[in-house]
């Protein structure tokens, strides 16, 4: 998840990187992960410093908290009659602070925080799950970023174990549009329907591949035939090689 928009094509994705080869037999699907809320987790110190600066009383915790709640809500709701709710809305009514403070908090942030500084914090259970993960199953990241997905995963010490990233902003083309998960297969050298999505939204996920992935630490989502919901990256483990 991020709150970056796509803008113009400035790089194409990576080759991936070289794997030990796999042992015969069914190779293992390649898993296409989500940065922001999956890999890199939301600084809920900035939404709150921002806060502090309009006069709200906010932590961290709830701050962070509330934008994966407003989120679920935006992918489950049933939109009114006059529209899906503004994702402000919905984040104020779980931040417990007036909506519009809340739209001017959003405001504030998205014209002057960048996405490396929002989502900044790296989720402590990234490095050990991409390192557990078997090398025959290939992990790429697909993104909707502002351009610089590599350095922020390069910054986290995620990079160099993962088999590529597509950045939404380098590309032109932002999910859940299907080109951008048949470029990371192509990448990969895999057919796309030997790749699963791992997201911590529904947003973003492609509607043409096998149930998504939904990472949800919180456990926030209720059980759904739409995806397959997990609680920790480590679960991942033993379906996938």
């Amino acid at each position: 998840m991020s709150t970056a928009q796509s803008r113009t094509f400035a790089r194409q994705p990576e080759p991936a990187r070289q794997s030990t080869p796999a042992r015969t037999g069914t190779r293992p699907p390649a898993l296409l992960l989500d940065s922001g809320g999956v890999l890199i987790l939301l600084d809920g110190e900035v939404l709150a410093h921002y806060g502090r600066h309009l006069g709200l009383r906010l932590d961290a915790i709830t701050a962070r908290h509330a934008v994966s709640l407003a989120a679920r809500d935006q992918d489950l709701e049933d939109a009114p009659a006059t529209g899906p709710r503004p994702f402000a809305h919905l984040w104020a009514a779980h931040a417990h602070c007036p909506p519009d403070a809340a739209e001017a908090l959003w405001r504030t942030v998205r014209r002057e925080v960048d996405d490396t500084v929002l989502w900044s914090v790296v989720n402590p259970e990234a490095v050990p799950f991409l390192d557990a993960l078997s090398s025959r199953v290939q992990r790429y990241v697909v993104s909707n970023a502002d351009g610089h997905a590599h350095a922020e995963l390069a910054g986290a010490g995620l990079l160099d174990r993962l088999d590529g990233v597509l950045d939404s902003c380098a590309v032109g083309i932002a999910k859940p549009d299907p080109r951008i998960f048949r470029m990371a297969a192509v990448a990969l050298g895999r057919p796309l329907e030997q790749c699963r999505y791992v997201g911590d939204t529904l947003d973003g996920a492609p509607r043409h591949l096998p149930s998504t992935i939904l990472y949800d630490p919180l456990g926030i989502y209720p059980d759904d035939a739409r995806y397959v919901r997990i609680r920790k990256l480590s679960q991942l483990l033993d379906t996938v090689d």
